[in-house]
């Protein structure tokens, strides 16, 4: 039994260069190179290395272009040349089997369901139509929409990159600028103003904006309605005023108040003069200025006695007032009436009225 000495060192498969390795793995097939890159590290990585992939596939391609190149004719390898033999009755299985086949697809394809329902049923996407003769095949459909997703994103990155900045939206009054927050950048390591600029942040929506001003003017809407109502009131009042202190100023106001008033007392008094005519014709008898008192009886009698007394006592006290003036006192006992009420006024009475209403004029003046 041989030994091997200690001076010869042990050579591993591992100490080999990697160039001789890649060589080894090129003639390998994947199980086996599966099985290579599970023992070591080294190995591993010489196993998944693309290049080495890259390389089968290459020497791959070679061979079999060379093999395809030397195979065969179809001539040479049929009946009855070839030196495979077949009978008759291969043949003919050969013919029935595919008649089988192609009798059976006429039927699948006969009872297949439309591209309509297959669409309602989520099996073919609706990008495919309501026919089998769409431009987009059902393969090929996830490229579709990845190309349909670049080209939308390519057209918005054109239209952002030609769109305005901000700050000139701020400029044409596009955006309120109380929606842009403005920083002011500089150059580092410029110490002139040129290096520095004026950076605008849109901080709040536009949207927001616009409603806090229609906010805003209702509210200011809401004061000045309620702030002309006011002075609308104000003013009325203040008209009201100037006229009630005007009427009270006039003379010609005060003799038209005293004419009214003068023709309320006429009315009532030609009331009670058809109502004392009324009871003369039904045979009262009348006494003096009073009542007839020849229908009424018990307290009805004494309370119209007592009226009349009271009316000619107030008829004597103003003819004693009046002093030496038998002759107008006279003339204002003919005048009056029944309830104690002039019916004609005298110029002398007009005259007075005039002139104290004056005189309470020039007193209330400011002066």
């Amino acid at each position: 039994m041989t030994q091997t000495s200690p001076s010869t060192p042990e050579l591993l498969l591992t100490h080999l260069p990697p160039e001789l390795l890649h060589t080894i793995l090129t003639h390998l097939d994947l199980p086996d190179l599966l099985q290579t890159s599970r023992t070591c590290h080294l190995l591993r990585h010489l196993a998944l290395d693309p290049f080495l992939h890259s390389t089968r596939l290459h020497t791959a391609s070679l061979t079999l272009s060379h093999l395809l190149s030397h195979r065969a004719s179809k001539s040479s390898i049929s009946p009855p040349t070839s030196w495979i033999w077949m009978s008759r009755t291969n043949v003919l299985s050969r013919q029935i089997s595919k008649s089988l086949i192609r009798i059976r697809l006429a039927h699948n394809l006969e009872h297949r369901p439309t591209s309509a329902e297959l669409v309602e049923r989520a099996i073919l996407p609706r990008v495919c139509g309501a026919s089998y003769d769409s431009p987009v095949a059902p393969g090929i459909i996830q490229t579709h929409q990845a190309v349909q997703r670049r080209s939308v994103r390519d057209r918005l990155a054109r239209k952002l990159k030609r769109r305005p900045s901000v700050r000139s939206l701020v400029d044409l009054n596009i955006i309120p600028a109380e929606c842009v927050s403005r920083t002011s950048t500089s150059t580092p390591g410029s110490t002139s103003t040129s290096g520095c600029g004026e950076c605008c942040t849109v901080i709040v929506s536009p949207g927001l904006v616009a409603t806090r001003r229609n906010v805003i003017r209702e509210l200011l809407k809401d004061g000045l309605r309620a702030w002309v109502s006011g002075r609308g009131i104000q003013a009325q009042k203040r008209k009201a005023d100037e006229l009630e202190a005007t009427e009270r100023a006039t003379v010609k106001n005060l003799v038209r108040r005293f004419a009214a008033r003068k023709r309320a007392a006429d009315a009532e008094c030609d009331v009670v003069r058809r109502w004392q005519q009324q009871q003369q014709q039904k045979g009262r008898r009348s006494h003096g200025y009073g009542y007839g008192y020849g229908t009424l009886w018990g307290r009805e009698a004494e309370i119209a006695r007592q009226r009349d007394e009271e009316r000619r006592a107030r008829m004597v006290g103003d003819c004693a007032s009046e002093g030496g003036q038998d002759q107008d006192c006279s003339t204002r006992k003919a005048g009056v009436d029944y309830w104690g009420v002039c019916a004609q006024p005298t110029r002398a009475h007009v005259l007075g009225l005039k002139t104290f209403w004056e005189g309470v004029i020039r007193a209330s003046a400011p002066d």
